[in-house]
C-alpha cells in the first residue's frame, strides 16, 4: 500500500490516496446525495460537514421505474443496474433482462455493468455479449472483460481482433489486461499482420502490459514507422515496462517529434539505471516540455543509482538556471539535481537561500538536496527545520534522515516519530526505506504500530515486512482481528497488501482468510479477491459480501437525473482558477458523491498534497497527509475513457477506496485507463493546473451549473 515513490519518483504506477479513510459510523454519500440541488451546491450556504441530511426524496422529473423486463428502455433499466453496480450485487434477474434486451443501448449497459460489479459469474453472460451482433456491444463487453479479470474470457476476445477498429482496439487493451500466454501471441500477430495503421497502433497498446522480450521484440520494428500512432505505440511498449535489451532504441526515443513520448523515454531510461544514460539525459534536459522535465527526474534516478557519478560539468548553469524557472514541473526537479553539486558556490547558495527562505515544496526538496550532498554537515539546518512550525518541513526532514549518519539520524528520527502532526509520524515510517533502516529503527515501528492514526498503523507495516522477521504474518494476522473494532480499515487493506507477496506461503493466506471476516464489506471484498486470485482458493468458498445502501431504484433514478445536469466546479486557488466540467453520464455515483463534498466546502482549504511533474495533480485530504477521507467510500465506476492530459480521476488505493481524493493529469497516462475512475475533465484553466505547487491550498470549490 501507499504511495509509490516519492512526489518526484519517475516510477509511480498511478495516483493513490496512501489509504483509505474509516467508514463505519458515517453516512454513505448515497444518503446525502440530495443535499446537492442546483441552489444548494451553487452557493456556499450549504451545510456544513457534520449537518444531518435529509431524507432522500426522488426528483419530480425522474419518474419511478417499472420493474425490469427484456422490453424495458435504457432509461427504465438504467437505474437498476447502478443499484447493482452500487451494492456490488450480482442482480441475476435485472443483469439477464438487460443483458437479452432487444435494445442494443441496453445490452451495452448491462456489459459494463457485469464487468463494473466483479463477480466471476459475470463471465459466461458476458462470453455471449462478446459474439453480440451490434459492434457497440461487442465493444463494451470487451471493456468489461477486462475489467473483470476473468482469465476464462481471453479465448472469446481473440476473434474481435478482426471486428470493427473500434471492438478491435477495445479487445486489444482487454487482452492485455487479462496477460494470459494466447492473448499476448494474438496480439503479436495483430502486430505483425495488421491491415493499417489504426489496427497495429491498438494492438501495441494492448501489448505493452506483458513486458516480456517476446513483446519487445514485436513492437522494436516499428519505433521508426511513418504514422505518428503506430511510432508512439511501439515505444510505449519498450519503455512502459522497460527492458535493459531496449536501451539504445529508448535512447533514441529522446529525439522522438513527440514531446510526450521522448519523455517517456527519458522516464524509462531511468528505470534502467544505466551510467551510460546520463549524458543523453543531460543533453535532453535542454528541450523545453515535457523532455525536460522526464529527463530531469530520469537523472536523479540514473545518479542515485550509480553511486560516484554526477551530472555533467557543463549542466551546472543550466541546472542552476532552471532551478529558479517559474514552473515548478521544471524547478522543483533542478532544485534536488544540485544535490549533485553542493560543492558548487552558486549551487550551494541557491540551495541554501531556497532551503532557509523559500517557501512550500520548493523549499523542503532544497533542504532535502542539502541533506543528502552534505550529510553531517546539514546538522543545523536539519535542526532548524525540525524546530519549524511548518509540518510538511518537518516531514521532509523525516523522510530524508537516512541521508545523515546513523548516529546523526537516530536521535532526530526518535524526536520526530512523537511529532504530535499525524504527517510528520507518517514521513519517519516512509523514510526508512531499506531492511537495515527498518531494523535499526525497530523500536520507533513498534511503538508507532500502536499508534492512535489507523493511518500511521498501517503504515507500520511496510518496515516491518522489510525486516522480514519470520513472525511477521502471525502479527499482520493478529493486527488484522484487532483491527475489527477499528472504524478504519486502514491495517487490514496493508496487512492484505504485504501477505499477498507471499502467495505460496499459508501464513499469508491465514492473515487474508482473517481480513475476509473483517466487519468492513470492502476489507472483506478486497480479501476474497487476495484468497481467490493471489492465493487460488476455491471461489465457492469465499461468498462475495455485498453493501447495503438503503437506497430503492426510484433513489437511484434521482440520481441519475441529478447526476447528468451539467455540473462544473470552479477551483479557485491562489494562482488561478481551473473549470471542471463533471460527466454524471459516465460516472454518477462519483460525481454525486463530489457534488455533495463540494456542498459542505469539504474541500475549502486542503492542500494539494501530491504533484508528480508531468503526471498528476492530487487533491481532496484536507489532512495533507494522503491518507485522509471523508469517512466512507465509493465504488469505482471504471469506464474506456482515456486518460488525456487534463481528465479528472479518482485516487484510490485497491478497487472501491474512492472517497474523496482526486487528481488531474497533466500528461497522456495510457496506463491508468480502465483502472481509476474518470468522471469529469478540465474545461478552462489547464494553465493554472501546471502552475500549482505541492501545499498550495484550495480557496475555494463551488458547483455550479453550466450548458449542456
Amino acid at each position: 500500500m501507499g504511495r509509490v515513490g516519492r512526489d518526484e519518483s519517475i516510477s509511480v504506477a498511478g495516483p493513490r490516496r496512501s489509504r483509505p479513510g474509516p467508514r463505519r459510523g458515517v453516512p454513505s454519500p448515497l444518503a446525502v446525495v440530495f443535499l446537492v440541488a442546483a441552489a444548494g451546491c451553487a452557493h456556499r450556504g450549504a451545510p456544513p460537514p457534520g449537518t444531518p441530511a435529509p431524507a432522500p426524496t426522488p426528483t419530480p422529473l425522474a419518474p419511478v421505474p417499472p420493474s425490469p423486463t427484456r422490453a424495458s428502455t435504457l432509461s427504465e433499466i438504467e437505474p437498476a443496474l447502478v443499484s447493482a453496480e452500487d451494492r456490488r450485487a450480482y442482480d441475476a434477474p435485472v443483469l439477464e433482462a438487460a443483458a437479452g434486451s432487444h435494445d442494443a443501448a441496453v445490452r451495452a449497459r448491462a456489459a459494463l455493468a457485469l464487468g463494473r460489479i466483479g463477480d466471476e459469474r459475470a463471465a459466461e453472460p458476458l462470453r455471449s455479449l462478446l459474439g453480440d451482433r451490434a459492434p457497440a456491444v461487442r465493444e463494451q463487453a470487451a471493456f468489461a472483460a477486462g475489467i473483470l479479470g476473468e482469465a476464462a474470457l481471453s479465448d472469446p476476445l481473440l476473434p474481435l481482433l478482426g471486428d470493427s477498429d473500434a471492438a478491435a482496439a477495445r479487445a486489444a487493451w482487454a487482452l492485455g489486461m487479462l496477460g494470459q500466454p494466447r492473448g499476448r501471441d494474438a496480439l503479436i500477430g495483430a502486430v505483425r499482420d495488421a491491415s493499417s495503421p489504426e489496427r497495429r497502433a491498438s494492438a501495441l497498446r494492448g501489448l505493452w502490459r506483458f513486458g516480456d522480450e517476446d513483446s519487445a521484440r514485436a513492437a522494436a520494428p516499428w519505433v521508426s514507422a511513418a504514422d505518428a500512432s503506430v511510432r508512439t505505440a511501439a515505444l510505449y511498449v519498450l519503455a512502459r515496462r522497460p527492458r535493459e535489451s531496449s536501451l539504445a532504441i529508448l535512447t533514441a526515443g529522446l529525439s522522438d517529434p513527440d514531446p510526450q513520448t521522448a519523455a517517456l523515454c527519458a522516464r524509462a531510461l531511468g528505470i534502467l539505471g544505466k551510467a551510460e544514460s546520463v549524458r543523453p539525459l543531460a543533453s535532453a534536459v535542454g528541450t523545453p516540455g515535457p523532455l525536460r522535465i522526464g529527463a530531469l527526474l530520469a537523472l536523479a534516478t540514473v545518479l542515485e543509482k550509480n553511486p560516484g557519478t554526477s551530472p555533467p560539468d557543463d549542466l551546472s548553469a543550466r541546472l542552476l538556471a532552471l532551478s529558479g524557472d517559474a514552473n515548478p514541473n521544471v524547478a522543483v526537479p533542478a532544485l534536488a539535481l544540485l544535490r549533485w553539486r553542493v560543492n558548487d558556490r552558486e549551487a550551494f547558495r541557491r540551495l541554501w537561500t531556497t532551503a532557509t527562505a523559500g517557501k512550500e515544496r520548493r523549499q523542503q526538496v532544497a533542504l532535502q538536496a542539502l541533506m543528502a550532498g552534505l550529510g553531517a554537515g546539514s546538522a543545523d539546518l536539519v535542526d532548524g527545520a525540525m524546530a519549524s512550525p511548518d509540518k510538511f518541513l518537518r516531514g521532509a526532514v523525516a523522510e530524508s534522515l537516512a541521508d545523515l549518519p546513523a548516529a546523526d539520524a537516530s536521535p532526530r528520527r526518535q524526536r520526530l516519530s512523537e511529532d504530535p502532526e499525524v504527517l510528520v509520524r507518517l514521513k519517519v515510517l516512509e523514510g526508512l526505506k531499506t531492511a537495515a533502516d527498518a531494523s535499526a529503527s525497530a523500536a520507533i515501528v513498534e511503538r508507532l504500530s500502536a499508534d492512535p492514526d489507523a493511518g500511521v498503523r498501517a503504515a507500520a507495516i511496510d518496515p516491518r515486512a522489510l525486516e522480514g522477521k519470520p513472525d511477521l504474518m502471525a502479527r499482520l494476522r493478529e493486527a488484522v482481528l484487532a483491527s475489527y473494532s477499528d472504524p478504519a480499515p486502514d491495517v487490514p487493506i496493508s496487512a492484505l497488501a504485504a501477505a499477498e507477496k507471499s502467495p505460496e506461503s499459508a501464513e499469508a493466506r491465514a492473515v487474508a482468510e482473517a481480513a475476509y471476516g473483517h466487519p468492513s464489506v470492502l476489507v472483506s471484498r478486497l480479501a476474497r479477491r487476495a484468497l481467490v486470485r493471489t492465493f487460488r482458493a476455491e471461489p465457492a468458498r469465499y461468498p462475495w459480501r455485498t453493501y447495503e445502501t438503503g437506497k430503492t431504484v426510484a433513489d437511484y433514478a434521482a440520481l441519475l437525473f441529478e447526476a447528468r445536469r451539467p455540473w462544473r466546479l470552479n477551483v479557485e486557488t491562489a494562482r488561478g482558477t481551473f473549470t471542471l466540467r463533471l460527466d454524471g453520464t459516465t460516472a454518477p455515483l462519483t460525481v454525486m458523491n463530489c457534488l455533495t463534498l463540494a456542498g459542505k466546502e469539504y474541500f475549502d482549504g486542503a492542500p494539494i498534497h501530491r504533484i508528480v511533474p508531468n503526471f498528476v495533480v492530487q487533491d481532496g485530504d484536507p489532512t495533507g497527509t494522503g491518507n485522509g477521507g471523508p469517512g466512507w467510500e465509493i465504488r469505482d465506476e471504471l469506464s474506456a475513457l482515456p486518460y488525456v492530459p487534463g481528465t479528472l480521476g479518482m485516487a484510490l488505493s485497491g478497487p472501491d477506496t474512492g472517497g474523496s481524493q482526486w487528481f488531474v493529469t497533466q500528461a497522456p497516462e495510457p496506463h491508468l485507463d480502465g483502472g481509476y475512475t474518470v468522471f469529469g475533465s478540465v474545461v478552462a484553466g489547464m494553465d493554472v493546473v501546471l502552475r500549482l505547487e505541492q501545499d498550495d491550498r484550495i480557496l475555494r470549490m463551488a458547483a455550479t451549473l453550466g450548458e449542456r
